[in-house]
């Protein structure tokens, strides 16, 4: 069974500013980190939750219930996060965190595409009730992009050179003339036939799924939201997986403190321990940011 396991969970809780009270998490994956802050930090009021897909937050709801009178659960895009607050509360935070790593429950549902070890339809969305989102599965991505956007994903977000890339998207092209791809199963053998086995694969597996949940654009759109929610003299951290996701952080980061009023707490990204990493592989990518509104 695969199970989600919280990366840098220490890291988190260290760099913490004491006496929290109003707390986002804007990646739920369970609430593990945020389940550690509300037994760490009696003095947080109110923790509120986001997350598009309404199974975990029900399951979490279920067993933090014994907080209920603290926890906001918000099902929505953590791209919505100055809106329901301005809306809701018109709140500030004291701190904001943002997991960026796909939750493995998405990947342990072998019925929602996201993997390339099942045979499933090419779904991929975080929210596939589309309660929130717009109708763009990762069908419609490989059926009807074109091999110039097909290409530009690759290059963008699997950081495969423009040839190989043009390369994949021709294949994709020609082979959906004959019939649609419509399986993992489906893509994973189009991919064969331009010498692309698993570890390749499972890259353009990755950059399809950022395409269909517009992971790098909402990205953006929360760190311009920064400044406007987060109180003063608190903190913002952010833990990326992918070197596209870190550098735009980095970079706003960098940008924010070359304003009077934001420090970067640390220069340079915090990097989980190698006895993390010996426990869980897949915090070996993960880097950790944090600004500070001072």
């Amino acid at each position: 069974m695969i199970k989600h396991v919280p990366v840098m969970l220490d890291d988190v809780m260290n760099n913490l500013p004491e006496n929290l009270e109003i707390v986002v998490d804007g990646t739920l994956w369970h609430g593990w980190h945020s389940w550690v802050m509300l037994e760490r930090f009696p003095s947080i009021k109110r923790l509120i939750w986001f997350d598009l897909d309404p199974n975990i937050l029900l399951d979490t709801k279920d067993r933090l219930s014994k907080y209920s009178d603290k926890i906001e659960f918000i099902w929505r895009s953590y791209t919505e996060i100055e809106s329901v607050l301005s809306d809701m509360w018109g709140l500030k935070v004291d701190f904001i965190l943002l997991d960026l790593w796909v939750n493995m429950e998405h990947f342990k549902d072998w019925t929602r595409g996201f993997s390339l070890n099942y045979d499933a339809p090419l779904d991929m969305r975080f929210d596939n009730k589309n309660k929130w989102l717009d109708n763009k599965t990762a069908y419609d991505i490989i059926n009807k992009y074109n091999i110039i956007d097909l290409t530009k994903i690759f290059v963008e977000y699997a950081e495969f050179t423009e040839q190989k890339s043009q390369e994949i998207a021709r294949e994709i092209v020609r082979a959906r003339k004959s019939n649609p791809i419509k399986t993992t199963f489906d893509l994973k053998n189009v991919l064969s036939n331009v010498w692309l086995w698993q570890k390749a694969s499972v890259v353009i597996f990755q950059a399809i799924r950022i395409e269909t949940n517009k992971e790098i654009d909402n990205l953006k759109l929360v760190l311009n939201q920064i400044p406007n929610i987060l109180s003063n003299w608190w903190r913002c951290g952010i833990i990326t997986f992918h070197s596209i996701e870190d550098r735009i952080v980095k970079n706003s980061f960098k940008s924010l403190s070359k304003q009077d009023w934001f420090n970067l707490v640390y220069k340079k990204a915090i990097k989980p321990h190698y006895k993390e990493v010996e426990k869980n592989r897949a915090s070996r990518s993960a880097k950790y940011r944090i600004i500070e509104k001072v």
